[in-house]
């Protein structure tokens, strides 16, 4: 068989985008991750560039190593005072004050949507922590997001079958269709 690109990055991408803004605060990030259940969400600007991406990661690491401490030390040592009310809504009020951009990874590994499916498993597998990543074009803006579910996927024998298909390598499935019947 040729070693002809077959599936690319294009071929298993999502392209139904779901992004923040670098003027986004945490707790709209927040919801995201809840409502979507994503690893992580690409920051575009205006017209659609990619400027980063914020992971659960990230705003574990960024924000609450930061904020964190100072709530639970509120709620160890305030909370039998009168005044801890207003001590926790200080604290939630500098937390409304942190934007995407300082959370989010401003050098986030990228791939184009021309990549092989196979050299995409291997960054995945050299970037153990990376997920989702980015798709872009070549003015850097933002076509689609790809996961390691989306790989997975190609272990699923209908999928792998459709991908196929869809992609336009009907030739593929006709050579493995007679190898099958020997």
């Amino acid at each position: 068989m040729s070693s002809h690109n077959i599936v690319k990055v294009a071929d298993i991408m999502t392209d139904k985008l779901i992004t923040l803004n670098a003027e986004d605060n945490l707790e709209k990030a927040t919801q995201l991750f809840e409502k979507y259940n994503y690893d992580g969400f690409p920051v575009v600007n205006e017209e659609g560039i990619l400027l980063g991406i914020v992971t659960a990661y990230d705003m574990v690491s960024q924000s609450y190593a930061t904020h964190l401490p100072s709530l639970l030390h509120i709620l160890d040592h305030a909370l039998p005072d009168d005044n801890s009310g207003q001590a926790i809504r200080e604290q939630f009020n500098i937390i409304k004050l942190v934007r995407v951009r300082d959370m989010m990874n401003t050098d986030p590994l990228v791939v184009s949507p021309d990549v092989r499916v196979e050299d995409l498993a291997k960054e995945f597998i050299q970037h153990h922590r990376v997920n989702p990543i980015p798709v872009i074009d070549d003015n850097k803006k933002l076509v689609g997001v790809v996961s390691r579910f989306d790989i997975l996927r190609f272990f699923d024998e209908n999928y792998f079958y459709k991908m196929l298909e869809d992609s336009g390598h009907q030739g593929i499935l006709k050579r493995l269709e007679r190898f099958g019947d020997k």
